[in-house]
C-alpha cells in the first residue's frame, strides 16, 4: 500500500512538473524496506527510467461561433371564434323559481379552446371568473327581467368574442294569487 502510494505520488509529480528530454533523468531503485524509490538522484543500484516529455500543451481552442439566433417563437394567436350565441334561455322566455335554476346553453363554433373561458355577463356585470364549457347555471336570481350575454375570454382577461343579448324573465309564484288563498270558512 506504501508502493503504491508512493508511486501514485512520483506519477502525479512528473505530469504536473515540465520535464526537458535533455536534462531530467530519472532513477527507479528499491529501498531497504522492499518500497520501490523514484529519485532524479542515481543511487548504485537504481536504473535509469526513460520518460517520456509531456506533449506540448494545445492551444486554446476558438471560441465557438456564436449559434445562430433563432427568432422568437411567434405568440400563439387566438382561436377566432366564429360562432358565439346564446341558445338557452330563449328570448323572452319565462323562468320559474319552482323549476330550479336557469340553464344556459351556448353555442361556440369553433370549440372553446384550452385557456380560454366564458363568461356570463348578466345585466351588463360580469358574474365571475367564467367556466371552461358551454354551459353554465344561473342561480339565486331574484324575480325580475334579465338581459343576458357571455363573453370568451383569453388567460388574459382580454375579450375575443361577445354574443348577442337575450333577455328573460324569471318569476316567483305570489302567495297572493287567487289559487294560493286559503278558502274562507263555510258558513254553518
Amino acid at each position: 500500500m506504501l508502493n503504491t502510494a508512493r508511486l501514485l505520488g512520483f506519477a502525479l509529480l512528473l505530469i504536473t512538473v515540465p520535464l526537458s528530454t535533455a536534462t531530467t533523468r530519472v532513477y527507479k531503485s528499491t529501498a531497504p524496506d522492499g518500497s520501490t524509490v523514484y529519485s532524479d538522484q542515481p543511487t548504485p543500484q537504481a536504473t535509469e527510467i526513460k520518460v517520456a516529455p509531456p506533449p506540448p500543451t494545445p492551444a486554446p481552442a476558438p471560441a465557438p461561433a456564436a449559434a445562430p439566433v433563432e427568432p422568437a417563437p411567434e405568440a400563439v394567436k387566438p382561436v377566432e371564434y366564429k360562432t358565439l350565441r346564446i341558445t338557452e334561455p330563449t328570448n323572452d322566455s319565462v323562468h320559474w323559481f319552482a323549476e330550479g335554476p336557469v340553464v344556459v346553453s351556448v353555442e361556440i363554433a369553433p370549440p372553446l379552446a384550452e385557456g380560454d373561458l366564458l363568461v356570463p355577463i348578466l345585466n351588463g356585470v360580469a358574474q365571475g371568473e367564467g367556466v371552461a364549457a358551454n354551459g353554465f347555471n344561473l342561480t339565486d336570481l331574484d324575480p325580475n327581467t334579465y338581459r343576458l350575454s357571455v363573453a370568451i375570454r383569453d388567460a388574459t382577461g382580454k375579450t375575443l368574442k361577445q354574443s348577442a343579448t337575450v333577455r328573460f324573465h324569471f318569476k316567483r309564484q305570489s302567495i297572493n294569487l287567487p289559487s294560493r288563498r286559503t278558502p274562507p270558512p263555510k258558513a254553518q
